[in-house]
């Protein structure tokens, strides 16, 4: 019976696995295609992407998109026709008579949506790589694909950037909402215009900016690697990776483990997100871009600094003050320089150096890619609207520079910044050069108190030490000589016990007895019982202790001594001899 149920069970999943085949294609090709009313796709090999018609959630319009295959929750990472959807279950996804892939709808001839390349030979196919790239073919060779032309979300492996030589460049649009793939008014990309740069626009004006390609990481951004064209950094499941060179620039990311899936994604409302798909059946957002006030684009106006750290986040640069009063709902500052010459910053000018700062909107700047930082500073002071330069490269020992011209815009405190040389006058140069002064005064005096506390803390516990050491070795020293006041007390007690026994014995009260009694010596008994120490003491008896101890020749004794505060067991005491001397 067991086997049978087996069998039955096996039976159905492979009818089901063929069932589902027959929907299921390989690649599209000029005879094969997806209708949305045969409820057909397309998938991976690996079984981890599929395309198909789909429709967002509280929402009728029918769109062909990719989406993972093997989670849960559906989550849509390209679009083919999102601004152009399908009102009804017609569509077709096929190649078309000139060899592209093309959204048709309701046996129109003319398609809502085409790849719309030049397709040589009209012998093209489609195919949905693993990495979830979607691909047009054409003689072996890629003449299209998905990944050049992204919509909201980054995919492991996908470049993402500005190819140099063919002008292409990759850019993230936001959905209208979350349940309408239309392009909404956030975007993302680099800006091919300048030196490299990452930009999110609103509305198509700049909303959020990294700091220009500083030949190893965007500045603004974490330190990421060492390399200065290409680095690989690690971020909790994903591994970066970085491209810049003469034919393009992208960034590219992939998951540590290649069960993980990790994406990127630009929202409806303008935050850049990575996210990681959890064990526990749900997307968990682990990064986001946006997350300060200071990262607003321009968020204190031109010429100043914004800093998380100061309650007004607003400042002008040094050289420069606000001529307009401050605008508390959005902090913004009109500043302006306080002394500017005919050319330059007049006589006795200089640069001034900011620390930790992301660098300026580069798009008034010049790279100067194989000059020193001093020709940097000289090649500055050619021009009168030069403002400031900075080194390209992390590593101080690079060469090459940038120098900006003009207005310094979006300039932000950040602890893994750099320095960043600003042009100013004299008197500004002089201040600067009192306020380091100053700084170097207090840093002086901070290392002083560093060096002061521990060895004043050291000092301190060591006279503790001292006085604890000191109390104990008295307390030592004060039960020593209580303990030696003990012992003398017991020796005057044997010697007056003796002296009254003795008083009281037969031949000095004339009594006749037949005890024998051998007498000892009082330093004898001493001596035989280590002054009458607590280690030979046996016990206490009613009329007195009583000791253990040893003579010279080795005969082990007892000794007991006679309370002088009980002269009633002075009789009990001599018995006590009598009856050890008849034992013997």
């Amino acid at each position: 019976m067991g086997c049978y149920r087996a069998l039955c069970i096996l039976i159905l999943f492979v009818i089901f696995n063929l069932f589902g085949s027959l929907h299921a294609l390989e690649k599209i090709t000029g005879t094969q295609f997806i209708a949305d009313d045969e409820n057909g796709s397309l998938v991976s090999s690996d079984g981890n992407f599929k395309l198909g018609f789909f429709s967002p959630v509280k929402s009728q319009a029918r769109y062909v998109g990719i989406w993972f295959n093997k989670i849960s929750e559906q989550t849509v990472v390209w679009v083919a026709n999102r601004e152009t959807p399908i009102r009804n279950s017609s569509g077709i996804f096929k190649i078309g008579g000139d060899g592209n892939l093309a959204v048709f709808c309701c046996n129109q001839s003319s398609p809502l949506w085409s790849t719309n390349v030049s397709v040589p030979a009209q012998t093209s196919a489609a195919k949905l790589l693993d990495s979830g790239n979607l691909v047009l073919v054409a003689k072996e060779t890629i003449i299209w694909q998905s990944f050049d032309y992204p919509t909201d979300t980054i995919l492991s492996g996908m470049k993402f950037g500005w190819n140099r030589k063919t002008g292409l460049n990759h850019i993230l649009t936001s959905w209208k909402s979350i349940d309408d793939p239309t392009p909404g008014k956030f975007s993302s990309g680099f800006d091919p215009h300048s030196i490299p740069q990452f930009f999110l626009y609103k509305n198509s004006v700049p909303y959020w900016r990294s700091g220009p390609w500083n030949g190893r990481i965007l500045n603004g951004l974490p330190d990421i690697g060492s390399r200065k064209d290409y680095f690989t950094y690690q971020i909790d499941f994903i591994n970066v990776t970085f491209v810049s060179n003469d034919n393009e620039i992208y960034v590219k990311f992939s998951p540590k483990k290649v069960d993980v899936f990790s994406i990127i994604v630009l929202d409806s409302i303008g935050f850049l997100k990575r996210r990681i798909w959890h064990e526990s059946q749900r997307w968990v957002k682990v990064q986001v871009i946006l997350q300060d006030v200071c990262d607003e684009y321009m968020r204190c106006g031109a010429n100043t600094i914004c800093s998380e750290e100061t309650f007004a986040h607003c400042a002008c640069l040094p050289g420069f003050e606000s001529f307009d009063t401050l605008y508390p709902q959005d902090w913004y500052l009109k500043c302006q320089e306080t002394r500017k010459e005919a050319c330059g910053k007049g006589d006795g000018e200089g640069f001034v150096r900011l620390n930790g700062v992301k660098f300026p909107d580069a798009r008034n700047s010049t790279l100067y890619s194989n000059i020193s930082l001093e020709e940097c500073e000289r090649e500055c002071l050619k021009s009168c609207n030069c403002t400031g330069y900075a080194n390209v490269y992390v590593d101080e020992r690079g060469r090459g520079c940038i120098v900006w011209y003009g207005e310094l815009r979006d300039m932000r405190r950040y602890k893994s910044g750099q320095d960043f040389f600003l042009r100013v006058d004299a008197v500004e140069l002089a201040v600067d050069a009192q306020k380091n002064a100053k700084v170097h005064v207090l840093a002086t005096k901070s290392t002083l108190v560093f060096i002061i506390v521990p060895l004043v803390e050291t000092l301190l516990a060591a006279l503790c030490f001292y006085y604890l050491w000191r109390r104990n070795a008295k307390r030592k020293k004060g039960k020593e000589k209580q303990q030696q006041q003990r012992r003398q007390r017991l020796v005057l007690d044997s010697a007056r016990s003796l002296s009254n026994l003795h008083k009281d014995s037969p031949s000095s009260s004339g009594e006749s007895g037949n005890t024998e009694l051998t007498l000892f010596e009082l330093s004898t008994v001493i001596a035989a019982t280590d002054q009458f120490s607590s280690a030979n003491k046996l016990g206490l008896g009613g009329f007195g202790p009583v000791y253990k101890g040893q003579l010279p020749n080795g005969q082990h004794i007892a000794v007991k001594i006679l309370s002088t505060n009980s002269r009633q067991g002075i009789q009990e005491f001599k018995n006590e001899f009598g009856l050890l001397h008849f034992r013997r």
